[in-house]
């Protein structure tokens, strides 16, 4: 299972970022004839309203759509531009150089897999070599294979409590539904808000965005994430703030105010 679930997360594709976030040719001749940075913003927002993006970034002092200028698309919420991997990667959390791939929507799952068979796999290596281990502490022992032995305890050791620390962080991070970009820099959505909570569901609704929703295939290495990677539920504050703003009085500026703090 370990192995399985390594390959997996090493082999497995971050998915490339769907052809209709591409801006058009009209919106490109637009945007490099603007004359300003508030004309380049104005085309890619009207290109980028029939979009499913409802995530933001802050440039020239508002709240706009983001956009890679290395691949030329518009990005979809929660993919980031990946500098060594050289694309842009649907709901991107890092890139992890001990499997070479960056950790993703695609992959997510295998990682976590992997991550918790590493540490079922340590834990017995320490597990079964500590009686040894302290019989060869206790007696000073130097006997053929002591060497083996402490070598083996102390490598399993190792690995064990940085897996551990690992594991544990991005358990935390699915309890929130962030990955690890997120959890550095909280998303701005539409209104200009900036949350962390912001695809925060609920534990269970959060730990189904990831392992689906069949649990018989929670323990193996098969994709059973939910969703398409494109668009992602936001959290019921998030939506019912979008709710409220929507239904009050545009004309009551103070009122509007008070939903943007």
């Amino acid at each position: 299972m370990l192995l399985w679930s390594y390959w997996q997360t090493v082999c497995t594709s971050t998915g490339p970022v769907p052809k209709k976030f591409k801006l058009s040719d009209e919106t490109v001749e637009r945007f490099r004839k603007a004359n300003n940075e508030e004309e380049k913003l104005q085309a890619i927002e009207n290109y980028a309203n029939n979009l499913p993006i409802i995530t933001r970034t802050y440039i020239a002092g508002r709240a706009t759509y983001r956009y890679c200028f290395i691949c030329n698309h518009l990005k979809p919420d929660r993919c980031h531009h990946c500098r060594i991997c050289g694309v842009c990667v649907l709901k991107m959390d890092h890139h992890c150089p001990w499997v070479n791939n960056c950790i993703s929507y695609t992959n997510y799952k295998y990682f976590i897999l992997f991550l918790f068979y590493a540490f079922v796999f340590c834990s017995y290596i320490v597990i079964t070599t500590l009686p040894y281990f302290l019989e060869i502490w206790k007696h000073s022992s130097s006997g053929h294979g002591s060497i083996h032995v402490l070598f083996l305890f102390i490598i399993a050791v190792m690995f064990f409590l940085s897996i551990m620390s690992i594991f544990s962080y991005h358990l935390y991070l699915i309890g929130y539904n962030r990955t690890t970009l997120e959890a550095f820099r909280a998303p701005v959505f539409e209104n200009g808000r900036v949350d962390k909570n912001g695809f925060n569901l609920g534990l269970v609704n959060n730990f189904k965005q990831i392992f689906g929703n069949h649990c018989l295939l929670w323990p193996f290495p098969i994709f059973s994430s939910l969703g398409n990677g494109i668009t992602f539920p936001r959290s019921r504050e998030i939506s019912d703030r979008k709710t409220l703003l929507d239904e009050c009085d545009n004309s009551d500026e103070d009122t509007n105010d008070a939903f943007y703090v």
